[in-house]
């Protein structure tokens, strides 16, 4: 089977201005009424987890992580935060910088030293918690939408092959599409699931650049391949990229 009708190529540039992004999920969470609170929802449900993942992992004190944590959502909650301007680029790079400064705030006004390893004031300057936390965070996301993407079309079974191929990196596709079809009650050719694989791993690669799209403005094509790249996932990008234009 082919790779479903994808419309444009989700890299290219295309309606790029009617793409709801983090940056204007962030504004509109300011927005008063039920704008607001649906705004506020997404981003608790995008952005949680890694936030308090990471604070963990920078602080490693989970007690002064919370409180951090807790100031963090409570600002966002109360409109304290400092805007987001579109024009910044990367969204990660501004969770970033409000989280240090929170942090320093922190540390500052309970008397708190030494500060936590690496120069926070410094955005150039590496932090390898909070890189790993957002691929992680990234990665969670992109397989969601393809196990969204699989329950929504029918007879689609990327999400389920991938996570066999991903759970099982030793077994070979003889084993492999024999598990598949044991799970169907079908029979699965190595051929067939060898196909089907391919074409989850594309489908994985448009989702992530979809997904990457709603963290970047301007999402220009090069920024977006580039991310692909600090995220570890380069190989991915240029093995599977020729199939969205299929």
């Amino acid at each position: 089977m082919d790779l479903p009708e994808s419309g444009a190529n989700p890299i290219s540039g295309e309606n790029l201005t009617d793409l709801e992004t983090s940056w204007t999920t962030i504004r509109n969470a300011h927005c008063p009424g039920p704008v607001g609170q649906a705004a506020m929802r997404e981003l608790i449900g995008r952005y949680h987890d890694a936030v308090e993942r990471y604070l963990r992992l920078k602080l490693r004190d989970r007690n002064l992580a919370d409180e951090v944590f807790q100031e963090f959502w409570t600002k966002l909650l109360t409109h304290k935060l400092a805007g987001a301007d579109n024009n910044k680029g990367r969204f990660r790079d501004y969770l970033r910088t409000v989280l240090h400064r929170l942090i320093i705030d922190h540390f500052r006004a309970k008397k708190i030293q030494p500060l936590p390893p690496g120069d926070l004031l410094d955005p150039a300057s590496p932090d390898a918690d909070y890189d790993r936390v957002w691929r992680e965070a990234v990665i969670k996301r992109v397989w969601t939408r393809l196990d969204t993407y699989e329950v929504n079309t029918p007879k689609n079974r990327y999400a389920t092959v991938l996570h066999l191929r991903v759970g099982n990196p030793k077994a070979s596709i003889d084993e492999l599409a024999q598990q598949l079809g044991e799970q169907n009650r079908t029979t699965v050719t190595p051929e067939a699931f060898r196909k089907t694989l391919q074409r989850a791993r594309a489908k994985f690669l448009e989702l992530l650049i979809m997904e990457l799209r709603e963290t970047i403005h301007p999402a220009e094509p090069e920024d977006i391949e580039a991310e692909i790249f600090d995220l570890g996932l380069g190989n991915l990008y240029r093995r599977y990229s020729s199939e969205l234009d299929n």
